[in-house]
């Protein structure tokens, strides 16, 4: 068992929750890229309307959602 305290245990789950995040982020960028490029090759879209396709980046408000979710497991008596 592990002897981290209560403070160490929050600050891993909120480097879970930035990491999952982060990776999320990451994935959906990349879906975005491969799709308007596909949208540009095929005559579609134009390179001024790549704003329309990049998604908004996690809020601190999100980070802390999934972090409570993540905790709630830990938290969890059953």
């Amino acid at each position: 068992m592990s002897n981290k305290s209560p403070f160490e245990i929050r600050s891993d789950i909120l480097n879970m929750a930035k990491d999952y995040l982060e990776s999320q982020q990451q994935l959906t960028v990349m879906f975005a890229q491969q799709t308007f490029e596909a949208a540009v090759n095929a005559g579609k879209a134009t390179m001024d309307q790549w704003k329309e396709y990049v998604p908004a980046m996690y809020s601190i408000d999100d980070l802390i959602k999934k972090a409570q979710e993540l905790y709630g497991f830990v938290a969890k008596k059953d």
